[in-house]
């Protein structure tokens, strides 16, 4: 079973020891900023502004004369007009992805879309699918709290798949550039880390993400 898919604490804490506060991360996690917030600010939240609408829960009128468009305001199509998204249920969470047997990840995609973008960012992360997770990220925009979000998935591609590096490598090469031996860390990479490799290491590719296979 994973570090942390059955702990009792409470969620900052969870939050913190499991993404945070583990010596295995990349050391720029322990400090980055993403937007206005950095990890530890988004562990302690309870509630933040939805980044589309910027809190105000209204998408803003949309005229252009030469055009002939005139839409009028709407909710926000991110926050449904509610201007905040509480904070993620990090334990509850974790227990939608994991997998049946011990220490691995459901095959099905699971339903609640934060559930769903860290399964499928793991999946990204530890080569078992590499092709962009363009539906993923779709399905949360607007939560402040991506970039939590990314720091678990993070975690649970190194504790399921033993990398975090499998997908940023594999595009890595695609677009061109040079990886160093210091950003591999030893690490014993997939081959959809690979030029040329495989993209998808299993048959769980959910049909909602056919079109990132184009």
């Amino acid at each position: 079973m994973l570090p942390g898919w059955s702990v009792r604490e409470s969620v900052p804490r969870v939050v913190y020891s499991y993404c945070i506060g583990r010596a295995s991360l990349p050391p720029i996690l322990k400090t980055r900023t993403m937007a206005t917030y950095t990890l530890e600010q988004l562990a302690e939240a309870k509630t933040l502004p939805c980044t589309r609408c910027k809190g105000t829960g209204i998408r803003e009128r949309i005229i252009d004369r030469e055009a002939g468009v005139d839409i009028p305001a709407r909710p926000c199509v991110a926050c449904d007009g509610l201007q905040t998204f509480n904070a993620p249920d990090v334990t509850y969470l974790l227990g939608l992805i994991k997998g049946r047997k011990s220490g691995t990840l459901r095959s099905r995609r699971p339903e609640n879309p934060r559930a769903y973008y860290v399964w499928r960012f793991a999946r990204f992360h530890g080569g078992q699918d590499v092709t962009l997770p363009m539906q993923a990220s779709f399905e949360v925009m607007g939560d402040p709290f991506i970039p939590l979000l990314d720091a678990i998935a993070e975690r649970v591609a190194q504790t399921v798949y033993g990398t975090d590096l499998a997908g940023s490598l594999r595009w890595a090469h695609a677009m061109g550039h040079e990886v160093s031996d210091a950003y591999m860390r030893g690490e014993i990479l997939p081959p959809s880390a690979m030029p040329g490799g495989p993209v998808v290491m299993d048959g769980n590719k959910p049909y909602s993400e056919q079109a990132e296979l184009v």
